[in-house]
């Protein structure tokens, strides 16, 4: 099989590196990340840094790991010789899989077939070598493919051997221990929505093309099934905000794609024209999926860009109606094309949506904040009323009309400041005696039934006193940092913007 394999290497190695334009599925868009050097092994990010390998394929101690930072790239590991897929601890460890060793066809080596750990991936200034940061002796795992840090802390190692040899390996210091065995070319290990894994394994083919499929298993290494099979390829594998298991390298080389297998084991493109699409890291905060592919200079990332107009949402000051050129007239972050209020800004802005796991209608709103509107006409919530929107999630019109007793319903009005009484809706308004047209508001609501998408959370408040006057304020929570942003607690089943 280690024949078979370099032979294969050695066809991809042979053809010139071509890649037409990447092109997105309806509802997503496509970007490069420019890198130093040619990419190799694999890609992850967290926050702004992105760390990828690079240098030439099969060649003894000349690929590294660079980390990308806004500042300009550092390299912080070398002297690896064939690089395969990353992953990083909670704790800022990266972990690298290397599947070239002496005798490999790649020269002479320090080190390999193994998997290392590189200590604090993302602040380290000065780079370390391979050798010396074995999680276990070199020529441990002889055709390590990809590795996944697994809930336990353990790193899960794929074994690419082939011809029913490949496995998945369970790594601790010292330690590999065979987990799951009897596969092929396994390749990417990702953990799915459910908490069980999702491998990537394939067959090689007498023409070298392979085929595919996703296996399930438990963490422990006991099967699930399969969840789709005879794809046309098969290497890297993670799974996306909505569940799906995103694969690398379907189809023949020179023309690959990125397909998503959604939970029921259906299948989609998610983006085409690849040369030879390989490994990939989904991006949970900006809802994109960052991607290598073969013989270039470049990490691709294909991000959600939900109203088609090429801007990717994490970075669309209007992502669901389409505005390209982005603009923003009153620059508080909301894009002209989606803006209800043309008014200020919103300062000191807080936001929380609360309760909302089942049953609905016990969900609360909490947001607050000031703003500097004018002051002419006269603020008279009692004669306009109030709106309160938030995102996609929350239209709230607030009625205008003084307090009635009977109902104990409406606006109080006191010396420029207003409340309103609704029941478990309350609005209160304290105009500055000091600064002309400021403004703090507070509005707070306990029976809502709202909807939240985690991976698509709010991203800006508003209230309306008088649209037209332009008595109005905008909360903006779109980043980046270390501008306000909005968290999903998924423990506490709350957003939490500030």
């Amino acid at each position: 099989m280690r024949r078979a394999l370099g032979t294969l290497v050695a066809m991809l190695l042979a053809v010139p590196a071509a890649r037409a334009a990447v092109m997105a599925a309806p509802g997503y868009a496509v970007h490069t990340i420019a890198t130093p050097d040619t990419v190799e092994g694999g890609v992850v990010r967290q926050g702004d840094a992105i760390l990828v390998g690079q240098g030439p394929s099969f060649t003894a101690g000349a690929q590294s790991i660079v980390r990308l930072d806004p500042g300009g790239p550092a390299t912080i590991a070398t002297g690896f010789n064939s690089l395969g897929g990353f992953d990083l601890a909670p704790d800022g460890t990266l972990y690298v899989v290397d599947n070239c060793f002496t005798g490999d066809g790649c020269g002479p080596t320090a080190t390999g077939d193994t998997v290392y750990a590189i200590p604090d991936a993302l602040t380290r200034t000065t780079a370390v070598t391979a050798a010396g940061h074995e999680v276990v002796p070199a020529g441990t795992i002889p055709f390590a493919s990809d590795v996944f840090v697994a809930p336990d802390g353990a790193a899960l190692v794929s074994d690419a051997a082939g011809n029913g040899a490949g496995r998945v390996v369970k790594v601790v210091p010292g330690t590999a221990t065979d987990l799951i065995g009897g596969l092929d070319l396994v390749g990417g290990i990702t953990l799915a929505a459910d908490g069980t894994l999702r491998i990537v394994d394939a067959v090689l083919n007498p023409d070298f093309s392979t085929t595919g499929k996703v296996l399930e298993s438990k963490l422990d290494g006991t099967p699930l099934g399969t969840l789709v099979s005879g794809l046309a390829g098969g290497f890297a594998a993670a799974t996306d905000g909505a569940g799906n298991v995103l694969v690398s390298s379907i189809g023949p080389f020179g023309s690959s794609k990125l397909i998503a297998v959604a939970p029921d084991g259906g299948v989609s493109d998610r983006a085409t024209g690849f040369g030879f699409s390989g490994d990939l890291f989904f991006d949970a905060v900006r809802d994109e999926a960052l991607v290598l592919d073969f013989g270039v200079t470049d990490i691709v990332a294909v991000c959600r860009d939900r109203d088609g107009d090429g801007v990717c949402d994490a970075d669309d000051n209007c992502p669901l109606v389409a505005n390209p050129g982005q603009a923003d007239a009153d620059g508080d972050g909301i894009g002209d094309a989606c803006d209800p209020c043309t008014g200020t800004a919103v300062a000191r802005a807080k936001l929380m949506l609360g309760k909302l796991a089942p049953p609905a209608g016990d969900d609360t709103l909490a947001f607050k904040g000031e703003m500097t509107i004018p002051t002419s006409p006269a603020v008279d919530p009692v004669a306009t009323g109030a709106r309160v929107i938030v995102g996609e999630v929350v239209d709230l019109t607030i009625p205008g009309g003084a307090f009635d007793p009977a109902t104990k319903t409406g606006w109080k009005a006191k010396q420029g400041s207003f409340k309103y009484h609704g029941g478990t809706l309350k609005v209160s308004l304290a105009a500055s005696t000091k600064t002309p047209g400021l403004v703090k508001f507070m509005v707070a609501g306990k029976t809502g039934s709202y909807v939240v998408d985690p991976a698509h959370l709010p991203r800006q408040a508003t209230l309306i006193l008088d649209a037209a006057a332009g008595q109005c304020g905008d909360a903006g929570f779109a980043g980046p940092a270390p501008a306000p942003v909005c968290v999903y607690k998924a423990k506490r089943r709350k957003v939490q913007c500030r």
